[in-house]
């Protein structure tokens, strides 16, 4: 009797041993403390295929013709006629170099949907980068748009943006992002990166506002310490118009971490 209750003693203490391991490893991997993967995996859908994008950001939206030396009009490399056949809530594409990120970006009636869904409306626990509609309009011509998604551990979404941008030196290295839509291209200069708290950036800060777009700035560019990549010198104006890109911060699921950009104009 005794002997049988040092077994079971043992095997309990082995298998709490066990489940304390696997939860302490939880805790790391699901607060970023695992660093994730710096280059995304390649993802593909088989009802369509993604765009061939060029291997360098141009910073004109408008190309001219060497010959002629007309300004051609926009050429769009996205094809989006075939992706909204097979999804009419894909309103535009986000590119960027430095880290690859090329994704449809989504806009739903339902702004928790695309949180568990890809571009092709099935289930996918990675989600969709997207856009809220009681917020935002699909043309990109708000006073600030907020791109989300999720922080996934093998890089994909938004997984590798803050990983990415630790030794970026923002000042001396510019970075941008490309919003392609049908009609027209956006390009951005990534201005800021920062922690940020839980809040709904869009519902509190109403940016069409001049005091309100200039408190929102002002608490920014007031932030310092670990993650934080301001560029002051070109810090926005009201009246620019602003990309944000949000996702967990790695070390706190409960708060953000924040890829600021601001619109270039020719």
């Amino acid at each position: 009797m005794i002997m049988n209750k040092r077994v079971l003693y043992t095997i309990l203490s082995v298998i709490m041993f066990i489940s304390g391991g696997v939860l302490l490893f939880y805790f790391f991997w699901a607060n970023g403390y695992i660093d994730p993967p710096k280059t995304a995996p390649t993802v593909t859908y088989s009802e369509f295929t993604y765009p061939s994008m060029p291997s360098s950001i141009e910073v004109t939206a408008a190309t001219t013709n060497a010959d002629t030396g007309e300004t051609q009009g926009y050429v769009c490399p996205v094809n989006f006629d075939e992706l909204k056949a097979v999804n009419p809530d894909i309103v535009g594409w986000i590119y960027m170099t430095s880290p690859y990120i090329s994704y449809p970006i989504l806009m739903s009636d339902d702004d928790s949907f695309y949180l568990s869904h890809g571009a092709t409306q099935e289930y996918d626990r990675n989600g969709s980068l997207y856009i809220e509609s009681g917020y935002n309009s699909p043309d990109f011509e708000d006073p600030c748009t907020i791109i989300y998604g999720h922080r996934m551990s093998d890089g994909s979404m938004f997984g590798n943006l803050e990983a990415s941008f630790e030794d970026v030196d923002l000042v001396n290295d510019s970075q941008y992002v490309v919003i392609y839509l049908a009609e027209k291209s956006k390009i951005y200069h990534i201005i800021a990166t920062v922690p940020y708290d839980s809040k709904h950036i869009l519902y509190y800060n109403d940016f069409s506002s001049e005091s309100d777009f200039n408190e929102f700035f002002d608490d920014i560019y007031g932030t310092s310490g670990k993650g934080v990549n301001l560029v002051n010198e070109d810090r926005p104006q009201y009246g620019d118009n602003i990309l944000i890109l949000s996702t967990c911060l790695r070390t706190d699921r409960t708060h953000r971490y924040l890829i600021i950009a601001k619109e270039l104009t020719n």
